[in-house]
């Protein structure tokens, strides 16, 4: 049962962003994926996170090179 919802809930939230289109023509249910709008969000979503690791690398990067470690002495 918990499946069946899942499966259901899943398909509502495909259809909320326009991947899945439900018609009835001449009472004849379908189903139909959007496999364009699907490979444009893929490539949009890759895109910004990439963009957002280079922007967090550029950042790593930058504070290792501006911030040395001084060594402390301490006595023992």
């Amino acid at each position: 049962m918990r499946a069946l919802i899942v499966i259901v809930i899943l398909l509502l939230i495909l259809a909320a962003v326009g991947w899945l289109k439900f018609s009835s023509p001449n009472g004849d249910p379908t189903l139909r994926v959007d496999t364009e709008k699907v490979r444009q969000d893929t490539s949009t979503i890759v895109e910004k996170s990439k963009q957002a690791v280079d922007h967090a690398a550029e950042k790593i990067d930058a504070s290792i090179d501006s911030e040395p470690i001084s060594p402390t002495n301490k006595s023992l």
